[in-house]
């Protein structure tokens, strides 16, 4: 019997070993970010490899030391040419899995995205998750950007832009996986978020820091890049694209001469689409959940003056946005995809043949814009609530 559990042992301990060859994180390069160009018909790759110590500073009380990043530089007619340049000088074993966010050049958004896109998910270790940016800065420039009191580059808004969207919902963050559905689909417009290095906000000792922080987004439709959107004309977009809205401040002047600030905190789009003749009317209505964080004058505008002025204003970014954009032949607010869905052998003649797409635009009409607010409380202001 003895023997038997010797034996039994033996074989386990035999089996247990077989993880001999298992590498240590600290002797692998993982990947945490890459930035691709695309310039005379050659991809350049930028791949972001932070210090296996400085991925765990989020865990420590103290940092003092800075942050560490690498970046390898890649070139080749194709993405996986591109990728194969930067092995023979790694010196050791390089993981894509742990690829967090990718950037894209203005160039590459302009001629190959698509390709791109296609070439880079035939690689069965790049997720779907990472977060995606355009920008028409230099790569490098923000790849090296980090994170504020020494912390691991991982904690900066390139790595992760959820928390500052749910602060202050300016730029929608965007998954890779979202603008691929959005590319195979034939009518879907996708907003990738722009990005850029300033350092006109952050000093330490005197001394300027650059980090990043999104400046607006390219619209994406069929694959290509139909144009950039500023802040100002992203504002329309913001109500009735948007999925998600947390918390977005709105600047009021009521008729009274009083002003007004509030945080919307919740918008519900709706788009009615419907075809008379060969016109394309569309009508839009939002319900919005907003609270009042400063008024002024006297007598402080009341809860009905604040709310009409927020519906009135954001009636007209609703409005001017979307001649703004038509002009431009931007379909900003995703239009054309509820006609390809609800209206589909419509939508077929109407883009059929060259000049469709001319066609499709000059027939839209905003017929009716309808906007509700509600206001959940007024912090410490006392406004009267008719």
């Amino acid at each position: 019997m003895k023997r038997k559990f010797v034996l039994i042992a033996a074989c386990m301990a035999v089996l247990l070993s077989g993880c001999w060859d298992a590498k240590e994180p600290q002797s692998v390069n993982f990947v945490t970010a890459l930035g691709i160009d695309y310039v005379k018909g050659e991809y350049t790759i930028y791949a972001q490899v932070l210090a296996f110590g400085d991925i765990s500073k989020q865990e420590s009380s103290a940092n003092t030391e800075e942050t560490q990043v690498w970046i390898a530089t890649g070139k080749g007619e194709t993405i996986s040419k591109a990728l194969m340049s930067i092995y023979p000088a790694s010196q050791q074993m390089t993981l894509w899995t742990h690829v967090k966010a990718i950037v894209f050049s203005k160039s590459l958004l302009n001629s190959n995205l698509s390709e791109c896109l296609n070439s880079l998910l035939r690689s069965s270790e790049l997720r779907y998750t990472p977060w995606v940016y355009g920008t028409d800065q230099d790569i490098p420039s923000i790849l090296s950007g980090v994170s504020l009191l020494n912390q691991s580059a991982l904690n900066s808004e390139l790595m992760d832009p959820r928390e500052v969207y749910e602060q202050l919902s300016t730029i929608e963050p965007l998954r890779l996986i979202k603008l691929m559905n959005g590319i195979r689909e034939p009518a879907a417009t996708v907003l990738i978020p722009s990005i850029k290095l300033t350092d006109q906000v952050w000093s330490s000792k005197e001394k300027p820091i650059s980090l990043v922080r999104l400046d607006g987004a390219y619209v994406i439709s069929k694959g290509e890049n139909k144009g950039f959107l500023d802040d100002g004309l992203l504002s329309g977009a913001r109500w009735v694209a948007f999925k998600n809205m947390h918390r977005y401040p709105l600047l009021l002047n009521t008729k009274d001469g009083g002003q007004a600030q509030i945080n919307i905190l919740k918008s519900k789009p709706l788009v009615r689409v419907r075809l008379d003749g060969g016109e394309i009317k569309f009508n839009v209505k939002i319900n919005l959940t907003a609270a009042v964080s400063e008024v002024n004058g006297h007598p402080a505008p009341t809860s009905l003056q604040i709310k009409e002025a927020a519906a009135a204003q954001i009636k007209q970014q609703i409005t001017d946005n979307f001649h703004a954009a038509k002009a431009k032949k931007i379909d900003i607010y995703g239009i054309e995809d509820i006609l390809y869905r609800r209206f589909n052998k419509q939508w077929k003649k109407m883009t059929a043949g060259p000049g469709g797409e001319d066609h499709l635009f000059s027939s839209l009409q905003l017929e009716n814009t309808d906007v509700d607010v509600k206001l959940m409380h007024s912090s410490t202001y006392k406004i009267k609530y008719h």
